[in-house]
């Protein structure tokens, strides 16, 4: 009879951590950054003229790739809803249309009007594209992450860069379970990052935007 009672505590113990483990990645977990100015945006945009946003296959731009991250579904998959609450209409494509041309961070950043008139496929306008810059895990008494994502948006009939920035995202937590939560510390710290990141598209002044 007391095996059974012990065996019930323990179903309870296990239900209760996971219970802990849920809250704790989805509120405290996560640290928000301070809004503010992307790092380029252009002055003559006008969002409302952005009909679709197209976003390419999400790149990993890290130097240390010894975390396994699910790339499109942290970053492209997380970003299109924020977009969406920003009055977007939203397209993630699995191809860039690029097949043959491996897109680097530097191609992002050098701003060459001939090479964005041919990014992605050919009926896409307004492109943008995130990349994973960095991401970390620690363990101590408890477990921390720390991620840093960048974002792109281009305009491909005038061939410029009209938004970048980047984003960085921290999560945390402490104790035994923030021990055993060290393997999502990455995930919870990247979608934060994008999360910061996607802050500084400028709201469509069409749209209802959401609250956060």
């Amino acid at each position: 009879m007391q095996e059974g009672s012990d065996m019930n505590l323990t179903r309870r113990n296990i239900c209760t951590c996971f219970v802990v483990l849920a809250l704790g990645l989805m509120t405290g977990c996560a640290v928000k950054q301070p809004l503010k100015p992307a790092i380029h945006l252009d002055s003559g945009l006008q969002v409302t003229n952005i009909d679709l946003l197209t976003m390419l296959p999400a790149i990993d731009a890290r130097s240390d790739k010894s975390i396994d991250v699910a790339l499109q579904k942290q970053l492209n998959t997380k970003a299109k809803p924020m977009l969406e609450k920003r009055g977007y209409e939203v397209l993630i494509i699995e191809s860039d249309g690029t097949e043959s041309q491996i897109i680097t961070k530097d191609d992002l950043k050098s701003g060459d009007a001939e090479w964005i008139k041919q990014l992605g496929p050919s009926d896409a306008n307004w492109v943008m594209v995130l990349a994973l810059d960095d991401v970390a895990t620690k363990l101590t008494f408890g477990s921390t992450g720390n991620a840093e994502v960048s974002g792109f948006l281009f305009d491909k009939q005038t061939g410029t860069l009209v938004w970048r920035d980047k984003g960085v995202g921290k999560a945390g937590q402490g104790g035994l379970i923030g021990m055993a939560m060290k393997g999502m510390m990455g995930d919870a710290a990247i979608g934060m990052a994008v999360y910061n990141l996607v802050t500084s598209v400028p709201v469509r002044s069409d749209a209802l935007a959401k609250s956060d």
